[in-house]
């Protein structure tokens, strides 16, 4: 079993410094007085050579561990991080797949009420086609020039025409039941009823069973269900009894 060997400090730090230099070289070792006067150089030397490279060795396995431990973070914090981010991913998932049940469940909420007020009066209102616009007497003018634009379905401009015939003609049932036509077809049934209303005022004339049709019609925009029916049942016609079948359904 071999001695160990025993170096000074200062031995150490001469043989350190002489290892440091460049040249290595035989000549370089005899010409450095300093490290001619330490007895068994060559062993020394050596000695301190393989401390150093020991040295070197464990530093570059420390620095090994302390990057695969710097890794081992980096990808936990990525596994926390990816996580996160799935987490997120699930409840933006959660969130559209609840949206499009709420639409869903709306559309099927309308299918299977296809026979709400809203749905009839879409359904069934057709505005009245109008009269021929063939102007008979000066006085027929404005109601003739009103019924123009109103076949062009301008029906403000029409009602414009027709309102200032009121003062003089308020009881005739063919400007009333044209002006609550108008008025309906402007999507304003309050307005229309104040026209088509009552049916008494159609009792002895052509727009009977129509203005009862557009009164029911205006009844059931506004929701007064039991009125519509009970007004399609005394005046019965082909699209009022197609009216009072729907509602009834």
């Amino acid at each position: 079993m071999n001695s160990p060997i025993e170096i000074s400090s200062l031995e150490w730090d001469i043989i350190e410094t002489y290892l440091d230099q460049n040249d290595f070289s035989e000549e370089a070792l005899l010409a450095d007085e300093k490290l001619n006067q330490i007895a068994n150089l060559s062993e020394k030397i050596a000695h301190v050579k393989q401390v150093r490279i020991e040295i070197e060795d464990s530093i570059r396995q420390s620095k090994i561990k302390e990057f695969h431990e710097h890794i081992s973070v980096d990808e936990n914090d990525l596994k926390v991080k990816k996580l996160s981010t799935n987490k997120a991913n699930k409840k933006v998932i959660w969130y559209s797949i609840a949206a499009v049940l709420v639409v869903l469940l709306g559309i099927f909420w309308m299918m299977q009420n296809s026979n709400s007020p809203e749905k009839i009066f879409a359904t069934h209102f057709e505005a009245d086609p109008g009269l021929r616009t063939v102007m008979g007497i000066t006085s027929d003018y404005d109601f003739y020039e009103g019924m123009v634009v109103y076949k062009r379905k301008e029906y403000k401009e029409a009602i414009d025409w027709w309102q200032k015939l009121l003062p003089e003609k308020a009881n005739n049932d063919t400007l009333n039941y044209f002006l609550g036509v108008a008025h309906l077809a402007e999507g304003n049934a309050e307005k229309s009823l104040k026209y088509l209303e009552p049916a008494s005022k159609f009792s002895e004339g052509i727009f009977k069973e129509d203005a009862a049709h557009y009164t029911a019609l205006a009844k059931i925009k506004l929701g007064q269900i039991e009125e519509a029916k009970q007004l399609l049942k005394e005046y019965p016609s082909e699209k009022n009894n197609e009216l009072l079948k729907a509602l009834s359904e």
